[in-house]
Order: C-alpha cells, then sequence, then structure tokens
C-alpha cells in the first residue's frame, strides 16, 4: 500500500484538505445568490475523507478509479462555483487561496488515476501470462 505512488498523491490530498480545513480564511458565498448553500467547511471534510477511503480500499483499484473519478467530479464544482465567485467579487484574496485547493486536488487526482490504471494494467498483463 505504502509503496504505490497513488497512495503518496491520495495522502497528499487528504493532508492538504486537513491543512486547509484549519488555515485557510473564511470565505462567504452569501452574496453569490446560489440556489443552494455551500458550507466550505464541509468540502475539507468530504475531500479529505474521499481521498483517505480511496487510499484504504488499494486491493480494489476498479473502486477506487470510480471514486476518484466522483472526487474529481466534485473538485470540479468547487472549481466552478470558486471561479464564479471570483469574477463576481471585488476581494479577489480569499478567492485565489481557496481556488489553489480544488486544482492541487485536481492535479493529484489526475496522477494518482493515471498510476491507478497503470496498476490495473500491470496486473492483468501478468494474468494473461498465467
Amino acid at each position: 500500500m505504502i509503496q504505490r505512488i497513488q497512495t503518496v498523491f491520495l495522502l497528499l490530498i487528504s493532508t492538504a484538505s486537513g491543512l486547509g480545513f484549519f488555515f485557510l480564511p473564511p470565505l462567504d458565498l452569501s452574496y453569490l445568490e446560489l440556489a443552494v448553500f455551500i458550507p466550505l467547511e464541509f468540502y475539507f471534510i468530504l475531500s479529505g475523507a474521499t481521498a483517505f477511503l480511496t487510499l484504504l480500499l488499494f486491493k480494489k483499484r476498479k473502486i477506487q478509479l470510480m471514486i476518484n473519478r466522483i472526487h474529481f467530479v466534485i473538485q470540479i464544482g468547487l472549481a466552478i462555483v470558486l471561479i464564479y465567485g471570483l469574477f463576481n467579487t471585488v476581494d479577489m484574496n480569499p478567492f485565489l487561496l481557496w481556488l489553489m485547493m480544488p486544482f492541487l486536488s485536481l492535479i493529484l487526482l489526475l496522477l494518482s488515476s493515471k498510476a491507478i490504471r497503470k496498476d490495473e494494467d500491470l496486473i492483468r498483463s501478468i494474468d494473461r501470462l498465467r
């Protein structure tokens, strides 16, 4: 589990989410008039827990890929909301800090999905040789 590179990527996502939960400044999205109120602290808990759950499912690579895809969609959704907020605000600094988190997670999720797929292909090729 630890020797795989996707474990490092997923652990980095969990760590970044945990640090973001405690150290990022609060962000007010009430003036955006969104149909659904999004508590951004919930995002960090969801992101960190999803990455850690994916990390624990190291023996089930197909489920790992599926959860990574779901996590990817969540990250894209938050990035879209934050970009929308960025264009409709006067104070850009908090939005830029918050926007860094989904993009970091997106990059790490892409790298971990690529490594999981590579492992799955390796296992399939070994099974063919048997």
